[in-house]
């Protein structure tokens, strides 16, 4: 007699419900707390609960959390200072290879980027520079991204707050993938390997990217190390401050602030904002010594890592809400508008003191008319 497949299936089922003991039974799933929220992000809704929250405000407090619970970060930060400090990270090949094994036990992938700047004064001459990268895509518009990025200098003078940019960047980059929720736009964690010298590290970067600088929708930058954040620099950018304001929303618990105080040209926003790209750099205050500059044990005994946590979750916060806000954060200005600028912040004159306002109006660095 032949026997139809559902019939199979009837007397296999009957077979695991009444002849296997409950003991050998698969119990049901437990449920993903986060799995309304992926749903609504693959589906693209913008409201993903009754009560009408957006995807951000449902995953930013996810990422705070991931950013306060136990996690690397310290031990990265203090790891990577002691390698520097103690000369068994020297060469910008032995910090590529730290930090992509750092990304990497950290649940995102990373590779490295060489990228080229001309040597002053010699024609046709370039110094290669790396860059570490990770990324998390965006689900809807993945060409599309915001960048979150530090310095990793192996030279650095200042070793702990070095090391604390750099695993700030990487902290960011596993909190928000821990939540399994890709955000509209991608986000480009970066590392830029070099010194410190008119930042040439995020300029190499800039220039080998310049052709895809119209789909980057902003770049967020850690300066201050270790110590306490209390908001973001804009360079004037008053048009983008509405809209960081509401990024900010979810950590607006941590009382940060914004302000349109000007950057230094030394910062790796620099090249971005000359390329018209909009820009915010964490403006961290300074971290008191008894006896004035401290050295290196004294700095790092003296971490509050809770503060870096912290420091953590609000960049990790706004790069994510910033990668997915339906509207770009703000428009990338023309040649004229940077300039325009650049005079108005005084950044001009930062530029022809460094000597590198002929680059500008050559087009070599920066936006060209």
């Amino acid at each position: 007699m032949k026997v139809s497949r559902f019939t199979l299936c009837f007397l296999a089922a009957l077979f695991v419900t009444y002849v296997l003991p409950a003991s050998a039974q698969l119990s049901p799933a437990e449920p993903d707390p986060l799995a309304r929220i992926r749903d609504a992000a693959k589906s693209n809704v913008q409201t993903c609960s009754a009560t009408g929250q957006t995807l951000c405000e449902q995953v930013a407090p996810k990422i705070i959390a991931n950013a306060q619970a136990d996690s690397p970060l310290a031990e990265n930060l203090r790891r990577l200072a002691q390698e520097i400090h103690d000369g068994r990270i020297v060469s910008p090949a032995e910090a590529v290879t730290w930090a992509v094994a750092a990304f990497r036990d950290a649940g995102v992938e990373a590779h490295d980027e060489e990228n080229t700047v001309p040597l002053p004064g010699q024609k046709a001459t370039f110094q290669v520079l790396h860059s570490v990268v990770a990324e998390i895509h965006g689900r809807e518009k993945p060409d599309e991204w915001v960048l979150l990025g530090a310095r990793l200098d192996p030279q650095s003078a200042d070793t702990v707050n070095n090391a604390a940019n750099t695993a700030q960047v990487i902290e960011a980059a596993r909190d928000i993938q821990l939540t399994g929720v890709h955000p509209r736009r991608s986000i480009r964690f970066v590392l830029f390997i070099g010194p410190d010298n008119n930042s040439i590290g995020s300029w190499a970067y800039v220039r080998t990217h310049r052709k895809e600088l119209d789909h980057a929708r902003a770049a967020v930058f850690f300066l201050g190390g270790a110590h306490r954040m209390t908001g973001y620099m804009l360079s004037g950018r008053r048009d983008i401050e509405a809209g960081l304001r509401e990024s900010l929303k979810p950590a607006e618990s941590f009382g940060t602030v914004l302000s349109m105080s000007d950057t230094p040209i030394s910062a790796d926003n620099f090249d971005f904002l000359l390329e018209g790209v909009p820009t915010a750099l964490a403006d961290q205050e300074a971290m008191n010594f008894p006896r004035g500059v401290p050295i290196f044990s004294d700095a790092l005994d003296n971490v509050d890592v809770q503060e870096v946590k912290r420091n953590t979750a609000i960049a990790a916060v706004t790069a994510f809400d910033i990668a997915e806000r339906a509207e770009p954060l703000g428009p990338r200005q023309s040649h004229a508008e940077i300039e325009s600028l650049l005079k108005t912040t005084g950044l001009d004159e930062q530029m022809k003191t460094a000597g590198l306002w002929p680059l500008w109006e050559s087009g070599a660095r920066g936006r060209m008319p």
